[in-house]
């Protein structure tokens, strides 16, 4: 159930970031190829990388959500690396002021939030199976 939760949160997360980074929260644009594009272009493989993990999680055993999850969270640290990759070097840009911040928060968020409930999930196992034993 908890792993329901939050593959349903993440896809919401990471759609919804992958529309804002795509429209409204869109990288500067010059008359030549900036590097902040190319970091969007990459955080956007990232984000859909973490849509199919989680769609990947409902379908996926107990046991072999583990990969979802790492998967989840190493395209979540890529998203908060984003700008490493190229951005911008005037502090106003779009880039600077809307695309990163977005990209960082939803990947500080992405990962909290798989982590507590994959714990949560891995918890609530391992008490039903002491349950069972004594």
């Amino acid at each position: 159930m908890t792993n329901r939760i939050s593959s349903s949160v993440n896809i919401l997360i990471s759609s919804f970031l992958l529309a804002a980074v795509n429209t409204f929260c869109k990288p500067c644009h010059g008359l030549m190829t900036m590097p902040c594009e190319r970091s969007t272009r990459i955080a956007c493989i990232a984000l859909a990388v973490i849509i199919a993990a989680s769609i990947l999680r409902f379908f996926l055993k107990k046991g072999a959500q583990a990969a979802a999850v790492v998967i989840t969270v190493l395209s979540s640290i890529l998203l908060i690396l984003a700008p490493v990759l190229g951005k911008c070097k005037v502090a106003f840009m779009s880039c600077n002021q809307k695309t990163f911040p977005a990209l960082r928060t939803g990947g500080i968020f992405i990962i909290v939030l798989t982590v507590v409930f994959a714990g949560a999930g891995l918890l609530n196992t391992y008490l039903k199976k002491d349950a069972v034993n004594a």
